[in-house]
């Protein structure tokens, strides 16, 4: 076991060596769960697709057309341990390593809220709001920013729930907390975390008034529970530009403003993307 472990890393170390040239480049400061990375070659290509792997299990990114560059995650299931790496272009794997996923804490977060039993025609609402995020978060766009560095979406950041948590609801355990939560007062300005085009602006059952931004490659923010909408679908928003105000529609249990940062899906850590260079 020992002579397989230490072949695999000796491939590893070579395949990467051999692949990262001056045409292929990889980002990665953290390797914490919820971080993200981005690969970027010289020229456009056809077809970029990362694959992270751990513990028999794939998870898959994939570029827009003619893309230079292309984001991944390290999804919150990858806990502990050692996760495989590879970047394919037009089909062939041109890297691949292995890297150690740095532990990290999370806590349990319990709140009591009312709630309605999810049947009938409520119960279609929340399949159907379900289906269409999903679409929209497998949406791989070309790029739409130009910005290196997240604005912060509330001029002051004080977090009540961080990213990670895990919920406990009613005195139920319920799903992972897939955001980050923020203290603010109701009517607080929420600001647009990068530049990219609003394709989703209305009320969902779950987080109340929401708004979610297409920032090209794969990368999407959402702005949940907000007491107003101040943009609409199919608008294009600047970094910094005002797209609602801080309130407490939906499940929520007090004015917050619930921050998400999605990669194909992927749920990244706010924080730890605001400490990032995209």
């Amino acid at each position: 076991m020992k002579a397989f472990l230490t072949t695999l890393f000796l491939t590893a170390v070579f395949l990467s060596s051999v692949a990262s040239g001056e045409n292929l480049k990889l980002y990665l400061p953290f390797t914490y769960p919820g971080s993200i990375g981005k690969f970027k070659v010289d020229q456009p290509v056809k077809e970029l697709k990362v694959v992270l792997g751990y513990k028999g299990k794939r998870y898959t990114f994939k570029s827009a057309k003619r893309a230079k560059e292309i984001f991944f995650v390290i999804p919150y299931r990858v806990q502990q341990g050692v996760f495989s790496l590879s970047l394919y272009e037009n089909g062939r794997r041109t890297f691949f390593k292995l890297e150690k996923v740095k532990p990290k804490h999370y806590r349990i977060s319990k709140i009591w809220v009312k709630t309605r039993p999810l049947k009938g025609k409520l119960l279609k609402r929340v399949i159907k709001e379900s289906r269409l995020l999903r679409r929209i978060f497998h949406q791989v766009t070309p790029k739409k920013f130009k910005e290196e560095k997240l604005y912060p979406p509330l001029k002051n950041l004080s977090i009540s729930t961080p990213f990670g948590a895990r919920r406990i609801i009613n005195g139920k355990r319920r799903s992972i907390h897939w955001g980050t939560d923020f203290r603010a007062k109701r009517g607080t300005p929420v600001h647009a975390a990068l530049s990219g085009k609003v394709v989703l602006a209305r009320n969902l059952y779950f987080t109340g008034n929401t708004v979610i931004i297409d920032h090209g490659l794969g990368i999407h923010t959402l702005y949940a529970h907000l007491s107003k909408i101040t943009v609409k679908e199919g608008q294009f928003v600047k970094a910094g530009q005002v797209v609602g105000k801080v309130g407490s529609t939906g499940r929520s249990t007090g004015p917050h403003l619930h921050f998400g940062f999605y990669v194909e899906e992927q749920r990244a850590d706010p924080m730890i993307v605001m400490k990032e260079r995209l």
